[in-house]
């Protein structure tokens, strides 16, 4: 199997690898590619690390139990999802690798210096007190300096790099995420991407495709003394100016996307301990650069690559995002459309594949049930999408008897109600692959697509 490695550093990180697997969720190709998440994060205890962990796990058990004979399913949850210790079972847990609670002045032993010695001075030379006493298992504060200090402590020996580099084969790609403006991400890029390509003892590994997304300001935080904070969002276009100009001679990657805001436009509750902030459009857009270097070549030279919106407006939809944006919108309004006919089903008593494919009440509570959790975790993503600018509002709710205006400010579909998404799934149910599950996502994705797939044309 072709693999991608994406590595996800930091909260942002995080965060796209989220969007990335609502897309696949939602039938997103990735050409092929088996997906191998690999969150690096020292913040030990912070939710959205555990929450997103948790969706991946959803998403893989859901991916193998739609497999046949290992053979993928059309459409929803077609692309497969691997995690680091399960191709190497001797793989420690990356989180506790990178996480470490005690503060920084410890990590440097600053302790065992002399009070008058030279290493001292330098040491409160090139950090604050604060960076000192701050505790490595809630980050960096957006601080690199200390990141690539501890992150280059981490990536020495690690046991889940190992399984990377004994893992990478020659078709295998690698693509990092992380952002430009904060500690964890700003630091650990350039550090494990200068990792991959000194390696010396595979060249399959020093000369993987790689690619990466780096993503720019694109929110701010409340007050830092409302919670004592010592991150301070007035800082971040500085720091990611600093950054860029750092990185112009020291990229390795094949390819690199770079995707921000030009003015902040959202702004989440500046709290370090659960930095309980909510998907973002942005995120969105960074996640669709992992799709689109899937389907690429590799450039005889680097190339640097971003993306805009049509129009520069707080609510974006299809319209004002532009046509670049059709794919991602087809693939949200797939899922919608499947969510609407997993109400509909249940209650719709002549529908035949209830009894010629067993597809009835039972089918829906019990085989489906993982289904219907994972769409509980979609809803809540796409709700958040559309709740803070920039917002992303592509679609409108629907009802069983009004479904063709779907997407907003378009034109409408063929399919004005769930009477012609039924049809075509009765007339798919000609095959059976022995997994309901399986066979009844397949028919309502092929019926789906019978409309939707006018959303890209």
């Amino acid at each position: 199997m072709k693999k991608v490695f994406v590595f996800c550093i930091g909260g942002t990180g995080e965060r796209v690898m989220k969007s990335i697997t609502m897309l696949m969720a939602a039938g997103m190709s990735t050409n092929g590619y088996t997906v191998i998440p690999v969150i690096i994060d020292p913040h030990l205890d912070l939710n959205e690390k555990t929450n997103l962990q948790t969706l991946n796990d959803k998403y893989i058990a859901i991916n193998k139990s739609l497999k046949k004979d290992e053979n993928a399913p059309i459409g929803y949850f077609n692309s497969e999802m691997q995690l680091i210790g399960n191709i190497n079972t001797q793989t420690n847990n990356v989180n506790k690798e990178a996480g470490d609670d005690r503060p920084f002045s410890e990590f440097l032993n600053v302790g065992n210096l002399g009070k008058n010695s030279l290493n001292n001075y330098l040491v409160q030379t090139l950090y604050t007190t604060d960076s000192l006493n701050s505790r490595l298992s809630v980050g960096f504060r957006g601080n690199p300096n200390v990141g690539t200090v501890v992150l280059e402590e981490m990536l020495s020996g690690a046991s889940w790099y190992d399984a990377f580099k004994n893992h990478c084969g020659q078709d295998d790609r690698v693509f990092i995420i992380s952002s430009i403006f904060g500690g964890t991400g700003a630091s650990g890029y350039p550090l494990l991407e200068r990792k991959i390509r000194e390696t010396k003892d595979s060249q399959t590994v020093s000369k993987v495709f790689m690619g990466a997304v780096t993503v720019l300001p694109y929110y701010g935080l409340t007050d830092a003394k409302k919670n004592n904070s010592k991150i301070d969002s007035a800082n971040f276009k500085t720091k990611a100016k600093a950054a860029l100009a750092y990185y112009e001679n020291t990229v390795k990657s094949d390819l690199l996307y770079y995707v921000g805001e030009s003015e902040l436009q959202a702004y989440h509750e500046n709290d370090e301990k659960k930095q309980e902030d909510k998907a973002n459009f942005i995120e969105l857009v960074a996640a669709s650069a992992l799709f689109d270097f899937l389907q690429r070549e590799r450039p005889k030279e680097r190339q640097y690559l971003t993306r805009a919106i049509k129009e520069d407006v707080p609510s974006v939809d299809l319209s004002t995002a532009g046509d670049g944006y059709a794919s991602i919108v087809k693939c949200i309004a797939d899922f919608k459309i499947l969510s609407c006919l997993m109400d509909v089903l249940p209650k719709e008593k002549y529908f035949p594949l209830k009894a010629t494919m067993g597809m009835d009440d039972v089918f829906y509570k019990n085989d489906m049930a993982s289904i219907y959790e994972f769409r509980q975790d979609f809803e809540k993503w796409t709700e958040e999408l559309a709740d803070k600018n920039r917002k992303f509002v592509p679609i409108t709710e629907i009802t069983p008897s009004n479904m063709g205006d779907i997407i907003r400010n378009s034109k409408s579909l063929a399919a004005t109600d769930d009477s012609y998404y039924l049809l075509e799934m009765i007339k798919n149910a000609k095959n059976s692959s022995g997994n309901k599950v399986r066979d009844f996502m397949e028919y309502a994705y092929k019926a789906i697509d019978t409309y939707t797939k006018e959303i890209i044309k």
